[in-house]
């Protein structure tokens, strides 16, 4: 998702005052209590793993974990920071379009 001083993929300032965030773009945003069922806290650092449709193994390491209103066994986060998780052929056949919205994903606390 973008941040509030965001516009595509130029960003203006590493704050979001939509979600109350303030200097940092290294997060992800999961459920309280899907925090609390893997042992975080605010703040600690997560690493975030998905497996592209080709096959390959992608990561972002040293994220922080921050809590906020979604579903549970959601998380979201910032782009461009999180492209790396979306391979080449992870797109939509109908649109042709980036599967950004819609990757699975495991999170785990970083050094794990």
């Amino acid at each position: 998702m973008r941040s509030h001083d965001q516009w595509n993929t130029t960003i203006y300032s590493n704050d979001d005052r939509y979600r109350g965030v303030k200097n940092l773009r290294e997060l992800v945003f999961l459920h309280e209590d899907d925090m609390r069922d893997r042992g975080l806290v605010e703040g600690d650092l997560v690493d975030i793993v998905s497996t592209s449709k080709d096959g390959s193994t992608r990561m972002l390491t040293a994220f922080r974990a921050v809590p906020y209103d979604l579903p549970r066994g959601s998380a979201a986060g910032y782009m461009p920071e999180m492209n790396v998780l979306i391979g080449r052929k992870d797109f939509s056949v109908q649109s042709d379009q980036p599967l950004m919205k819609s990757i699975q994903v495991t999170v785990s606390r970083t050094g794990s």
